[in-house]
């Protein structure tokens, strides 16, 4: 679910930040903001201990079964009715 927000930037700010995202490859101003949104609160993500040692153990490498795959691939098309 996503929810729509304005906000108000003095039109020099808009300018430039639509000149930032042109010239950094965003496809436009919005998609500039949610990645910035996204560096300032991500940026000192840390990761807790235990669920880096559950990402380096055994049982996190293993994949489903061709049998699994299909099944959860079912569930799936049977939960978004298609």
């Amino acid at each position: 679910m996503t929810t729509q927000i304005n906000l108000r930037l003095s039109e020099d700010f808009l300018e430039q930040a639509k000149e930032y995202a042109k010239n950094h490859g965003f496809l436009n101003v919005q998609e500039f903001m949610r990645e910035a949104a996204r560096e300032k609160i991500f940026d000192n993500f840390k990761v807790r201990e235990e669920y880096l040692e559950r990402l380096n153990s055994k049982d996190a490498n293993s994949f489903l079964s061709d049998e699994e795959a299909d099944i959860f691939e079912k569930e799936l098309k049977d939960r978004a009715n298609l």
